[in-house]
């Protein structure tokens, strides 16, 4: 059987489907009335076309992406106090999701924490900061995540690594998920943080 997700970092050739992903997601924004940064949204994917961005990972539906995001291994950011930016975390720094496809969030949310309760020195935890209360209910609400407090007009969130028996079965990781036409990024920038 498999697994009808797939995750793994994006490819040059990919560049196509983030600027429709970017496109919809945009869309869906402006539809309700929420501000979109298009040139910061579009300096994240353009370093693709090139092959060089390390950081950008996705999750493919029948080889659609359907979610793409960037991790901060360097967090956490402002807001969080001294202790908490004492414990082991790993951040979201960013993650568009596919507007019609209603359970993206919530995959890359289970295939990060089983992901990173895998390493042999997990983090404490996930964390990400969002300015939208709409969206801050609905990660919390819907993806698993935790509030921990609203700080400087931002919700802080974090999610606790977790094991997630048999996630395989639904999201495949690499080497399942190949990168279409065989395209790679460049062995320089290939990730080190994970498998």
């Amino acid at each position: 059987m498999t697994a009808p997700y797939c995750v793994r970092p994006l490819a040059p050739d990919d560049f196509p489907q983030a600027s429709r992903l970017l496109a919809r997601r945009w869309s869906r924004e402006a539809d309700c009335g929420r501000p979109v940064d298009h040139e910061r949204d579009y300096a994240l994917i353009l370093p693709l076309r090139t092959g060089g961005h390390p950081k950008l990972d996705g999750l493919f539906e029948d080889e659609q992406l359907v979610a793409m995001w960037e991790l901060d291994p360097a967090c956490p950011g402002p807001g969080w106090s001294t202790s908490e930016r004492r414990e082991r975390s790993v951040c979201v720094f960013l993650l568009y999701t596919d507007p019609a496809h209603r359970h993206a969030g919530r995959l890359v949310s289970l295939w990060l924490a089983d992901h990173f309760a895998r390493n042999p020195r997990p983090p404490v935890w996930l964390r990400c900061s969002i300015p939208d209360d709409r969206l801050a209910a609905h990660i919390t609400g819907t993806w698993g995540w935790q509030k921990v407090r609203q700080e400087g007009g931002r919700h802080l969130l974090q999610l606790p690594p977790q094991l997630k028996l048999h996630l395989d079965l639904l999201i495949a990781g690499q080497p399942v998920c190949a990168a279409p036409g065989g395209s790679t990024r460049p062995p320089a920038l290939a990730r080190t943080d994970h498998s």
